[in-house]
């Protein structure tokens, strides 16, 4: 299983950015950032890998300083690997 986490520094600009891809049709969610990733506030976005280029243009056309950036989560026989995207 694969999905992409967009992680931010601030949790207000982590649940706003949910609202806003609400707003437009893409279906997230808001998770624990994964600790492999080293960054954020504790809370991500989750979507999955088939709307990351439709995310990435929304995350550039917003100004949300606290953009930490884009983690591609694996899970593979119980094991999770994390990695900048």
């Amino acid at each position: 299983m694969e999905f992409v986490v967009v992680a931010f520094r601030s949790r207000a600009h982590t649940v706003r950015f949910s609202e806003i891809l609400r707003r437009i049709g893409i279906v997230n969610e808001i998770v624990n950032t994964p600790k492999e990733a080293g960054v954020g506030c504790g809370l991500s976005v989750k979507i999955s890998k088939s709307t990351f280029p439709s995310v990435k243009r929304a995350v550039a056309s917003v100004s949300l300083n606290s953009f930490a950036g884009f983690f591609l989560v694996t899970v593979y026989g119980g094991k999770r690997i994390v990695r900048s995207i």
